[in-house]
């Protein structure tokens, strides 16, 4: 039987796209993609930060999942995304239900990861250089219907705003 994986992904366009090149990985790779967060034995939250709610949002789905390492089926509670990428020792620290880390020009790698952290290897972060170009061609599920999908024109920002976080989250545009 093969592991179990529910998905939550928060924030922007960019990130669902992201997520649903996770699912598509991790379906590539055997693992069973289902609703059920209480059943899944893999939690994977990809988050947002770019403003204070997101991030709180972030936060509490987190929280709200890492109770099913008490109460459910979860072996693994992975966490992705933007918030992982700018606050990967705050939540290692501050969270320690999280198993691992996931920076946001890493994702292509998820399938290892869950693997790793399910066979209890010591890789808690993962985290390429964030100008890495991101893959293109990669295994893709669908979670807006199917009638229509989002499409990313670019990846990060040049622009470096005073206010704004995305170069440093996302880097560069490729």
């Amino acid at each position: 039987m093969s592991n179990t994986v529910a998905f939550i992904s928060l924030g922007c366009d960019k990130n669902l796209v992201d997520s649903e090149h996770m699912l598509g990985l991790l379906n590539e790779a055997g693992f069973e993609l289902i609703a059920d967060e209480e059943q899944a034995e893999v939690l994977i939250v990809n988050t947002c930060c770019f403003i204070d709610e997101a991030k709180q949002e972030s936060i509490d789905n987190i929280l709200e999942v890492a109770q099913y390492k008490k109460i459910g089926n979860c072996k693994a509670l992975i966490v992705t995304g933007c918030m992982a990428e700018r606050y990967k020792d705050e939540l290692l620290k501050e969270i320690p239900e999280v198993d691992a880390i996931v920076g946001t020009t890493s994702y292509d790698k998820i399938a290892n990861i869950v693997k790793n952290v399910l066979m209890k290897n010591e890789i808690r972060q993962h985290f390429d250089d964030i100008n890495r170009p991101h893959l293109e061609n990669m295994p893709r599920i669908l979670t807006t219907g199917g009638y229509f999908a989002y499409i990313k024109i670019a990846e990060g920002c040049d622009s470096h705003c005073s206010y704004c976080i995305i170069p440093k989250l996302r880097g560069k545009i490729f």
